[in-house]
């Protein structure tokens, strides 16, 4: 308690020398105006700057003070203000996994890519342990829907997400934010910068979190589960020498060693050994007549406490360093850019992943990644009807990841260690052209050449401590490896009916690249690489700004015909039937959604947005009497999502003052975690509901705030394992409860 004290008194120390130097500059410069929930937004989702509302496909964009007013603190936040995004919380929130469209990865280990890729600042993050990461200083998301093939390359099927942070201007700018919230939740965040000299400009940015309890109860030691500690840093300088030439540099440091939410277990045997309990079959988790293997079942009362064996504890520690340079050179109507990026990250986490009191299988995961990337791209200016990109693409990644597991209680009596370590190149070739037509018309047409080569190593073994193991012999000594060459590409129409008003056309092939089961194997025919998998999507959309700017509506339909789908299947190898990552089939998916701003005075501020869409396996590979799963619906796709959000800002004081209030509301309809599509393991349709009220001066230098998230405090599934008729029981992760807090902003 004393160590949090001075945290706070430290923290808030700085803000105040912080103040004060700004209040020191003689001619302060405010930051550029953010126009909030009003307005049009400049994306670069094409490698060009261009309107939302000019682009032909489809883009959820989010302003730095809309993330800020939502309190979009981490990735995974994304899916509650943009549908058809969808996350899946794997490892409470430590892999998210997301799904765009009804696309998404299938697998919660940390070697396999993403069907979203996610960019920082132009860099790619290969894995999804990469993708827990803090927000703070951000100028703008934009979540690009649909295959991204062409400028973006292969892991991309589904779409892409980039986060963009504020860069380096020669006017003062800062600002700091300090928040204290439910749970002794201490969020303190930052910024500053401005020029250094004529031609070099520098930014400064910081943000840490220090929670010290949760919601969650282990109830085998009483412990409160829900402890943070997180600090992340960035430096940026951005050098301008001569009107031609930018070069940017950026470099990011991360530290995390927080409390992994616990599992909750789920069983699905009758206690008397009967066979599958009635409830189980029923979709319902009931304690009382639902066991798993070995007889057990979590009583404890209330689903936020549970019994947790925490063999090798519950912490989450991390670190994540990355620099980035970009450097943009005009040589006249052509615009030259290199980006190239460096990014390392560690992580050791202890996980029971059984989810209850018996050490069944507890386990202590360790990954490393180091990925290095490198593009340079021509980009031509808009002077004639034919503007275009081309670019040349490298990138190379290593993963090495460890699994030790301890099944002391289980019938195994034994521990085992797993161990991995996969490397990948890749290379790829790039073009993008739009050719006016008329003064309305333009092609869009695009290629995309990848070659893709992974190598892979692979051993486990059965430690065997007791010297009585039952564990079937691991398999150990696996060299292999996957190559694929790949041609993805878009072709489109857009037609301007006027100024305000745009349709298009479209249609595009994505690529996600092959790749390798990591978890043990006792056979070594499970671990033989998969390939790539591909998507045909294809669009239709209108984007329109009417009523003289105060309404934008977008619309758009599309269908996702996706071939050789990666996730977990029962297949016959030499003989024998085994559970593999592999090509699983194919799917389908169509839907339309919607998107609308209506501003109907400057005070007010209303939005929806919607996607319904309707998924299905066409043709499932599964080895004969394994479970055919053709038919069913795909995981991570709920048939409908949707948000709503009204702004009401009212000037107070003769317009000395202002007050902001702000709802925002999220709906997910009922959404399988399994491609079993079994009750047990999904989560029916449910809402959450946020809200905050601010007052701030009519400058917008100082904001002070309460807010609140899931203030229904609705209880919910936001992950599930579905091991129905293993040797281990499902596991469930739930949602965070309602949280509240106050906050208090200085800009400057």
């Amino acid at each position: 308690m004393r160590t949090r004290i001075a945290l706070y008194i430290a923290s808030a120390s700085i803000l105040a020398v912080t103040a004060s130097a700004a209040q020191a500059q003689t001619a302060p410069s405010a930051a550029a105006p953010d126009q909030g929930f009003g307005g049009d937004i400049v994306v670069t989702a094409q490698r060009r700057s261009e309107s939302v509302q000019d682009v032909p496909i489809s883009i959820s964009a989010f302003t730095g003070k809309q993330l800020q007013e939502l309190k979009i603190s981490q990735p995974a936040d994304v899916a509650a203000i943009s549908p058809g995004v969808f996350v899946n919380a794997t490892r409470g929130d430590q892999n998210p996994t997301f799904a765009i469209r009804g696309l998404s990865l299938n697998d919660s280990f940390s070697n396999n890519n993403p069907t979203v890729g996610i960019y920082f600042d132009d860099v790619n993050l290969p894995y999804t342990p990469m993708m827990a990461f803090q927000m703070f200083d951000i100028d703008r998301i934009e979540v690009l829907k649909g295959p991204q093939g062409t400028l973006y390359g292969r892991n991309t099927t589904g779409g892409a997400i980039n986060f963009i942070s504020k860069k380096p201007t020669q006017e003062f700018d800062a600002y700091a934010t300090a928040s204290y919230g439910r749970f002794d939740r201490f969020e303190l965040e930052g910024a500053a910068g401005g020029d250094v000299t004529d031609t070099l400009a520098v930014r400064f940015a910081a943000k840490t979190v220090q929670q010290g309890s949760g919601w969650q109860t282990n109830a085998l030691t009483g412990d409160k589960v829900g402890e943070v500690s997180n600090v992340a840093l960035r430096a940026q300088a951005l050098w301008t020498p001569t009107p031609e030439l930018s070069v940017h540099l950026e470099g990011t440091y991360s530290y995390n060693s927080s409390d992994q939410q616990l599992r909750e277990h789920v069983g699905y045997r009758a206690k008397d050994g009967s066979g599958y309990c009635a409830a189980a079959l029923a979709g319902v988790r009931d304690p009382l007549t639902c066991v798993d293997s070995l007889g057990y079942s979590d009583l404890s009362p209330g689903r936020r406490t549970v019994e947790n064996s925490a063999t090798y504890g519950y912490k989450n520690r991390s670190r994540a360093q990355g620099v980035s340079l970009n450097i943009g050179y005009d040589l006249g109507g052509v615009t030259l850019t290199s980006i190239t990026g460096y990014n390392h990250f560690k992580r050791v986490s202890g996980d029971d992943s059984d989810g209850g009191a018996l050490i069944e299988l507890d386990t202590q995961f360790t990954d490393r990644i180091k990925s290095f990337t490198q593009e340079v791209r021509l980009t031509s200016d808009n002077a004639s009807p034919f503007s275009w990109v081309a670019g040349l693409y490298y990138s190379w990644d290593r993963i090495a990841g460890n699994a030790l597991q301890a099944l002391d209680d289980h019938f195994f009596h034994t521990r085992a260690d797993t161990g991995f370590v996969q490397t990948t190149k890749a290379y790829a070739a790039f073009g993008q052209a739009n050719y006016e037509l008329s003064d309305a018309l333009t092609l869009t047409a695009g290629l995309r050449f990848t070659r893709d080569d992974k190598g892979f190593t692979y051993d486990s073994i059965d430690l065997d401590p007791y010297g009585i193991s039952t564990l079937p012999t691991p398999v150990a000594g696996i060299v292999d490896g996957v190559k694929q060459d790949n041609l993805s590409g878009k072709i489109g129409l857009d037609y301007k009916i006027s100024p305000d008003a745009m349709i298009y056309a479209s249609a595009s092939r994505g690529f996600k690249s092959g790749g390798f089961k990591a978890a043990i194997a006792f056979n070594a025919d499970e671990l033989q690489p998969f390939k790539g998998e591909t998507v045909y999507s294809y669009e239709i959309g209108a984007k329109t700004t009417l009523l003289d700017g105060a309404l934008t509506f977008n619309l758009a339909g599309y269908y996702n015909d996706w071939r050789n789908f990666q996730a977990m299947v029962t297949e016959i190898r030499s003989g024998i039937n085994v559970i593999v990552l592999s090509n699983a089939g194919d799917a389908r998916v169509y839907g339309v959604e919607a998107d609308a701003v209506f501003r109907p005075t400057d005070r007010l501020t209303l939005r929806t947005a919607v996607n319904w869409q309707d998924s299905k396996i066409t043709d499932f590979n599964n080895a004969a009497g394994a479970d055919d799963f053709t038919g069913n619906k795909l995981a991570n796709a709920p048939a409908f999502s949707g948000t709503g959000m009204a702004r009401w800002e009212t000037p107070l004081e003769g317009e000395s003052w202002g007050v902001v209030i702000l709802g925002d509301a999220s709906y997910r309809s009922k959404t399988y975690y399994s491609l079993a599509n079994r009750d047990l393991s999904a989560q029916d349709g449910y809402w959450l509901v946020n809200g905050r009220l601010s007052i701030h001066d009519k400058n917008d230098k100082w904001e002070a705030a309460i807010y609140g998230r899931n203030i229904l405090n609705k209880l919910y599934v936001s992950s599930s394992y579905d091991n129905w008729g293993g040797i281990f029981p499902s596991q469930n992760f739930l949602g965070d409860p309602a949280t509240y807090g106050v906050s208090l902003t200085f800009r400057y």
